[in-house]
Protein backbone atom coordinates (compact mmCIF):
# COMPACT_ATOMS: atom_id res chain seq x y z
CA UNK A 1 0.00 0.00 0.00
CA UNK A 2 2.86 2.35 0.93
CA UNK A 3 5.71 3.46 -1.57
CA UNK A 4 8.12 6.28 -0.86
CA UNK A 5 8.16 9.65 0.47
CA UNK A 6 8.25 12.84 -1.92
CA UNK A 7 10.40 15.53 -0.83
CA UNK A 8 10.93 18.42 -2.97
CA UNK A 9 14.05 20.75 -2.40
CA UNK A 10 14.34 23.97 -0.10
CA UNK A 11 16.74 26.04 1.49
CA UNK A 12 14.82 25.35 5.27
CA UNK A 13 14.83 22.13 7.33
CA UNK A 14 11.78 20.80 9.53
CA UNK A 15 12.56 20.51 13.26
CA UNK A 16 11.04 18.58 15.75
CA UNK A 17 8.79 20.58 17.60
CA UNK A 18 8.30 22.56 14.14
CA UNK A 19 4.83 23.52 13.27
CA UNK A 20 4.26 21.65 9.67
CA UNK A 21 1.62 23.25 7.56
CA UNK A 22 -0.78 20.96 5.54
CA UNK A 23 -2.49 21.34 2.14
CA UNK A 24 -5.26 19.19 0.95
CA UNK A 25 -5.95 19.08 -2.65
CA UNK A 26 -9.36 18.06 -4.03
CA UNK A 27 -11.50 18.32 -7.01
CA UNK A 28 -13.38 15.58 -8.78
CA UNK A 29 -11.96 13.22 -11.20
CA UNK A 30 -10.24 14.88 -13.86
CA UNK A 31 -10.35 18.32 -12.77
CA UNK A 32 -6.84 18.79 -13.24
CA UNK A 33 -5.50 17.78 -9.46
CA UNK A 34 -2.09 16.41 -10.37
CA UNK A 35 -1.33 19.33 -12.97
CA UNK A 36 -1.83 21.31 -10.13
CA UNK A 37 0.29 19.18 -8.11
CA UNK A 38 3.11 19.17 -11.03
CA UNK A 39 3.26 22.96 -10.76
CA UNK A 40 3.56 22.58 -6.99
CA UNK A 41 6.98 20.91 -7.75
CA UNK A 42 8.28 22.58 -9.82
CA UNK A 43 8.14 25.84 -9.55
CA UNK A 44 10.96 27.35 -7.86
CA UNK A 45 9.33 28.71 -4.50
CA UNK A 46 12.28 27.65 -1.71
CA UNK A 47 10.05 24.66 0.06
CA UNK A 48 10.67 21.47 0.32
CA UNK A 49 7.16 19.52 0.02
CA UNK A 50 6.34 15.65 1.06
CA UNK A 51 3.06 14.66 -0.96
CA UNK A 52 0.89 11.78 -0.12
CA UNK A 53 -1.11 9.86 -3.32
CA UNK A 54 -4.07 8.46 -2.53
CA UNK A 55 -6.08 6.37 -5.43
CA UNK A 56 -9.23 3.97 -4.46
CA UNK A 57 -7.91 1.43 -7.31
CA UNK A 58 -5.27 -1.29 -6.00
CA UNK A 59 -2.86 0.46 -9.26
CA UNK A 60 -2.21 4.76 -8.80
CA UNK A 61 -0.90 5.60 -11.89
CA UNK A 62 -1.06 9.10 -10.50
CA UNK A 63 2.46 8.21 -9.17
CA UNK A 64 3.44 7.92 -13.04
CA UNK A 65 2.21 11.29 -13.49
CA UNK A 66 3.57 13.19 -11.25
CA UNK A 67 6.95 15.03 -12.28
CA UNK A 68 9.91 12.27 -12.17
CA UNK A 69 12.96 14.72 -13.29
CA UNK A 70 13.80 15.96 -9.93
CA UNK A 71 14.40 12.58 -7.37
CA UNK A 72 12.13 13.28 -5.06
CA UNK A 73 10.40 10.42 -3.01
CA UNK A 74 6.85 9.74 -3.28
CA UNK A 75 3.96 8.19 -0.59
CA UNK A 76 1.57 6.18 -2.44
CA UNK A 77 -1.56 4.93 -0.49
CA UNK A 78 -4.36 2.65 -2.83
CA UNK A 79 -6.90 0.67 -2.46
CA UNK A 80 -8.93 2.85 -0.49
CA UNK A 81 -10.85 6.43 0.16
CA UNK A 82 -8.41 8.95 2.52
CA UNK A 83 -11.70 10.19 3.72
CA UNK A 84 -13.02 6.54 4.47
CA UNK A 85 -11.06 3.25 4.60
CA UNK A 86 -7.76 4.09 4.49
CA UNK A 87 -8.37 7.63 7.02
CA UNK A 88 -6.38 5.89 9.60
CA UNK A 89 -3.36 5.04 7.11
CA UNK A 90 -3.01 8.92 6.83
CA UNK A 91 -2.53 9.23 10.64
CA UNK A 92 0.27 6.58 10.61
CA UNK A 93 1.77 8.08 7.50
CA UNK A 94 1.81 11.69 9.03
CA UNK A 95 3.35 10.36 12.13
CA UNK A 96 5.73 8.37 10.35
CA UNK A 97 7.02 11.22 8.50
CA UNK A 98 7.82 12.88 11.61
CA UNK A 99 9.75 10.20 13.53
CA UNK A 100 11.94 9.54 10.04
CA UNK A 101 13.03 13.15 10.69
CA UNK A 102 12.42 13.96 6.85
CA UNK A 103 13.72 17.67 5.65
CA UNK A 104 10.43 19.25 4.76
CA UNK A 105 8.52 21.89 5.61
CA UNK A 106 4.96 21.44 3.64
CA UNK A 107 2.66 18.67 3.67
CA UNK A 108 0.53 18.21 -0.05
CA UNK A 109 -2.12 15.60 0.17
CA UNK A 110 -3.98 14.92 -2.77
CA UNK A 111 -7.02 12.68 -2.68
CA UNK A 112 -8.59 10.72 -4.51
CA UNK A 113 -11.30 12.37 -6.79
CA UNK A 114 -14.46 10.36 -5.19
CA UNK A 115 -12.99 12.00 -1.38
CA UNK A 116 -15.05 14.34 0.69
CA UNK A 117 -12.30 16.51 1.77
CA UNK A 118 -14.16 16.94 5.23
CA UNK A 119 -13.00 13.95 7.06
CA UNK A 120 -9.53 14.24 5.78
CA UNK A 121 -9.11 17.72 7.35
CA UNK A 122 -10.63 16.13 10.37
CA UNK A 123 -7.51 13.86 10.51
CA UNK A 124 -5.14 16.68 11.79
CA UNK A 125 -7.34 18.09 14.42
CA UNK A 126 -8.60 15.17 15.99
CA UNK A 127 -4.82 13.29 16.79
CA UNK A 128 -3.60 14.98 19.66
CA UNK A 129 0.07 14.42 18.45
CA UNK A 130 -0.35 15.80 15.01
CA UNK A 131 -1.64 18.90 16.40
CA UNK A 132 1.12 19.41 17.66
CA UNK A 133 3.25 18.63 14.63
CA UNK A 134 1.28 20.04 11.80
CA UNK A 135 -1.67 22.60 10.89
CA UNK A 136 -4.14 22.83 8.04
CA UNK A 137 -3.33 25.42 5.64
CA UNK A 138 -6.07 25.60 3.24
CA UNK A 139 -8.42 22.96 1.30
CA UNK A 140 -7.77 23.39 -2.18
CA UNK A 141 -10.84 22.15 -4.45
CA UNK A 142 -9.90 21.98 -8.37
CA UNK A 143 -13.39 22.53 -10.35
CA UNK A 144 -13.25 21.46 -13.99
CA UNK A 145 -15.62 24.44 -15.56
CA UNK A 146 -16.36 22.49 -18.43
CA UNK A 147 -17.94 19.06 -16.85
CA UNK A 148 -19.01 20.88 -13.68
CA UNK A 149 -22.79 21.09 -14.24
CA UNK A 150 -22.30 16.89 -15.36
CA UNK A 151 -20.41 16.12 -12.41
CA UNK A 152 -22.34 18.11 -10.12
CA UNK A 153 -25.78 15.85 -11.22
CA UNK A 154 -23.50 12.85 -11.25
CA UNK A 155 -21.86 11.80 -8.03
CA UNK A 156 -22.91 14.27 -4.72
CA UNK A 157 -18.91 14.42 -3.98
CA UNK A 158 -18.28 17.28 -6.25
CA UNK A 159 -20.74 19.25 -3.97
CA UNK A 160 -18.54 18.46 -1.10
CA UNK A 161 -15.88 19.12 -2.50
CA UNK A 162 -16.62 22.57 -3.01
CA UNK A 163 -18.14 23.57 -0.56
CA UNK A 164 -15.80 23.43 2.12
CA UNK A 165 -13.21 24.70 0.37
CA UNK A 166 -10.75 27.69 1.49
CA UNK A 167 -9.72 27.73 -2.45
CA UNK A 168 -11.65 27.19 -5.52
CA UNK A 169 -9.58 26.64 -8.46
CA UNK A 170 -11.95 27.07 -11.77
CA UNK A 171 -10.01 25.41 -14.23
CA UNK A 172 -10.18 24.84 -18.25
CA UNK A 173 -11.69 27.58 -18.20
CA UNK A 174 -10.26 27.38 -21.94
CA UNK A 175 -12.86 25.21 -23.21
CA UNK A 176 -15.66 27.63 -21.61
CA UNK A 177 -16.86 30.32 -23.77
CA UNK A 178 -16.83 33.62 -21.72
CA UNK A 179 -20.73 34.47 -21.45
CA UNK A 180 -20.67 30.59 -19.62
CA UNK A 181 -17.97 31.33 -16.84
CA UNK A 182 -20.48 33.60 -15.26
CA UNK A 183 -22.95 31.21 -15.15
CA UNK A 184 -20.44 28.59 -13.75
CA UNK A 185 -18.75 30.95 -11.03
CA UNK A 186 -22.74 31.61 -10.25
CA UNK A 187 -22.84 27.75 -9.76
CA UNK A 188 -19.96 27.45 -7.34
CA UNK A 189 -21.29 30.88 -5.41
CA UNK A 190 -24.29 29.19 -4.71
CA UNK A 191 -22.40 26.00 -2.93
CA UNK A 192 -19.62 27.67 -1.26
CA UNK A 193 -20.24 32.22 -1.33
CA UNK A 194 -16.59 32.44 0.82
CA UNK A 195 -13.98 30.73 -0.96
CA UNK A 196 -11.43 32.46 -2.84
CA UNK A 197 -12.13 31.69 -6.23
CA UNK A 198 -9.39 31.66 -9.01
CA UNK A 199 -9.88 31.39 -12.73
CA UNK A 200 -7.11 28.94 -14.27
CA UNK A 201 -6.22 27.46 -17.56
CA UNK A 202 -4.18 24.14 -16.73
CA UNK A 203 -3.70 25.14 -13.18
CA UNK A 204 -1.89 28.19 -13.85
CA UNK A 205 -1.61 29.55 -10.64
CA UNK A 206 1.20 31.19 -8.74
CA UNK A 207 2.13 28.54 -5.85
CA UNK A 208 2.34 31.55 -3.47
CA UNK A 209 -1.62 32.08 -3.74
CA UNK A 210 -1.98 27.82 -2.64
CA UNK A 211 0.84 27.42 -0.41
CA UNK A 212 1.80 28.59 2.90
CA UNK A 213 -1.29 30.86 2.63
CA UNK A 214 -3.39 29.91 6.14
CA UNK A 215 -6.54 29.74 4.85
CA UNK A 216 -8.45 27.21 6.86
CA UNK A 217 -9.87 28.62 10.09
CA UNK A 218 -11.46 25.76 12.21
CA UNK A 219 -13.42 27.84 14.58
CA UNK A 220 -15.12 29.41 11.31
CA UNK A 221 -15.72 25.54 9.94
CA UNK A 222 -17.33 24.81 13.67
CA UNK A 223 -19.51 27.63 13.20
CA UNK A 224 -21.01 26.02 9.63
CA UNK A 225 -21.22 22.68 10.33
CA UNK A 226 -20.74 21.84 14.54
CA UNK A 227 -20.52 17.88 13.64
CA UNK A 228 -17.03 18.22 11.65
CA UNK A 229 -15.46 18.08 15.57
CA UNK A 230 -17.61 14.65 15.94
CA UNK A 231 -15.02 11.57 16.53
CA UNK A 232 -16.20 9.85 13.72
CA UNK A 233 -17.51 11.24 10.62
CA UNK A 234 -19.71 8.63 8.34
CA UNK A 235 -18.71 8.34 4.73
CA UNK A 236 -19.84 6.01 2.20
CA UNK A 237 -19.50 6.09 -1.35
CA UNK A 238 -21.16 5.37 -4.34
CA UNK A 239 -21.01 1.34 -4.90
CA UNK A 240 -21.78 1.29 -8.49
CA UNK A 241 -18.18 3.53 -8.94
CA UNK A 242 -15.26 0.84 -9.63
CA UNK A 243 -11.36 1.33 -10.75
CA UNK A 244 -10.04 -1.06 -13.72
CA UNK A 245 -6.96 -0.57 -14.41
CA UNK A 246 -5.24 -2.98 -17.48
CA UNK A 247 -2.13 -3.28 -18.90
CA UNK A 248 0.02 -4.68 -21.60
CA UNK A 249 3.74 -4.97 -22.35
CA UNK A 250 3.78 -5.25 -25.60
CA UNK A 251 4.09 -2.22 -28.03
CA UNK A 252 0.46 -0.73 -29.12
CA UNK A 253 -0.16 0.11 -32.86
CA UNK A 254 -1.36 3.60 -32.49
CA UNK A 255 -3.96 3.71 -35.34
CA UNK A 256 -5.47 0.48 -33.73
CA UNK A 257 -5.52 2.27 -30.33
CA UNK A 258 -7.40 5.04 -31.48
CA UNK A 259 -9.87 3.18 -32.98
CA UNK A 260 -9.73 1.41 -29.23
CA UNK A 261 -10.63 4.43 -27.54
CA UNK A 262 -13.04 5.65 -29.59
CA UNK A 263 -14.72 2.57 -29.78
CA UNK A 264 -14.64 3.16 -25.64
CA UNK A 265 -16.05 6.93 -26.04
CA UNK A 266 -19.29 5.76 -28.57
CA UNK A 267 -20.20 2.88 -26.63
CA UNK A 268 -19.18 3.64 -22.77
CA UNK A 269 -18.94 7.33 -23.03
CA UNK A 270 -21.55 8.06 -20.39
CA UNK A 271 -20.32 5.30 -17.98
CA UNK A 272 -16.71 6.21 -18.24
CA UNK A 273 -16.25 9.23 -15.59
CA UNK A 274 -12.58 9.27 -15.86
CA UNK A 275 -9.82 7.35 -17.66
CA UNK A 276 -5.91 8.35 -17.68
CA UNK A 277 -2.80 5.93 -18.55
CA UNK A 278 0.75 6.19 -19.50
CA UNK A 279 1.27 4.11 -22.87
CA UNK A 280 4.00 2.04 -25.26
CA UNK A 281 3.38 3.29 -28.54
CA UNK A 282 5.67 1.15 -31.09
CA UNK A 283 9.03 2.59 -32.57
CA UNK A 284 8.25 6.05 -30.02
CA UNK A 285 10.90 6.69 -27.95
CA UNK A 286 8.68 8.71 -25.47
CA UNK A 287 6.26 7.59 -23.38
CA UNK A 288 2.55 8.76 -24.22
CA UNK A 289 0.37 9.90 -21.44
CA UNK A 290 -3.66 10.38 -22.12
CA UNK A 291 -6.16 12.01 -20.27
CA UNK A 292 -9.64 11.74 -20.31
CA UNK A 293 -12.95 12.64 -18.60
CA UNK A 294 -16.01 11.76 -19.64
CA UNK A 295 -16.22 11.73 -23.53
CA UNK A 296 -13.51 13.92 -24.38
CA UNK A 297 -9.76 12.26 -24.44
CA UNK A 298 -6.55 13.45 -25.19
CA UNK A 299 -2.57 12.21 -25.42
CA UNK A 300 0.66 13.93 -25.28
CA UNK A 301 4.15 12.78 -25.50
CA UNK A 302 5.88 12.55 -22.52
CA UNK A 303 9.50 11.74 -21.24
CA UNK A 304 12.26 9.26 -22.47
CA UNK A 305 11.63 5.36 -21.78
CA UNK A 306 14.63 5.36 -18.63
CA UNK A 307 17.46 3.18 -18.94
CA UNK A 308 16.14 -0.11 -17.91
CA UNK A 309 12.54 1.23 -17.24
CA UNK A 310 9.86 -1.66 -17.99
CA UNK A 311 7.83 -0.21 -21.69
CA UNK A 312 4.18 -1.19 -20.64
CA UNK A 313 1.29 0.04 -21.38
CA UNK A 314 -1.03 0.97 -17.91
CA UNK A 315 -4.54 2.43 -18.33
CA UNK A 316 -7.23 3.40 -15.55
CA UNK A 317 -10.99 3.76 -16.32
CA UNK A 318 -12.76 5.01 -13.57
CA UNK A 319 -16.89 4.22 -13.68
CA UNK A 320 -20.44 2.60 -13.54
CA UNK A 321 -20.67 -0.55 -14.53
CA UNK A 322 -17.16 -1.13 -16.78
CA UNK A 323 -16.94 -3.90 -18.27
CA UNK A 324 -13.40 -5.28 -17.47
CA UNK A 325 -12.97 -8.31 -20.02
CA UNK A 326 -13.82 -5.95 -22.76
CA UNK A 327 -11.59 -2.98 -21.96
CA UNK A 328 -8.51 -5.83 -21.56
CA UNK A 329 -9.34 -7.66 -24.68
CA UNK A 330 -9.82 -4.42 -26.89
CA UNK A 331 -6.24 -2.96 -25.85
CA UNK A 332 -5.29 -6.46 -26.38
CA UNK A 333 -5.80 -6.28 -29.56
CA UNK A 334 -4.03 -2.82 -30.25
CA UNK A 335 -0.74 -4.51 -30.04
CA UNK A 336 1.29 -3.97 -32.93
CA UNK A 337 2.49 -6.59 -35.74
CA UNK A 338 5.99 -7.66 -35.50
Amino acid sequence: MFGRVKVLESKDVAQGGKEIPVTIVTGFLGSGKTTLLNRMLTESHGKKIAVVLNEIGEVNLDSELVVQTLGEELKVMNNGCLCCTVRGDLTKVAKDLLKKNLDFDHLVIETTGMADPSPVAQTFFMDEELQRHYFLDAILTVVDGFHIEKNLKTVRETQDQIGFADIIILNKTDLIEEAKIGEVEKIIRGINGVAKLVKTQKCAVPVSEVLGIAAFDLQDRVKIDPSIMAEYHDHTHDDEIQSIYIEEKRPLDLEKLNKFMALIVNELGEQVLRSKGVLNIQDNPLRVVFQGVHMTVGSSPDREWAAGEERKTQMVFIGRHLPRDVLAEGLSMCVAQG
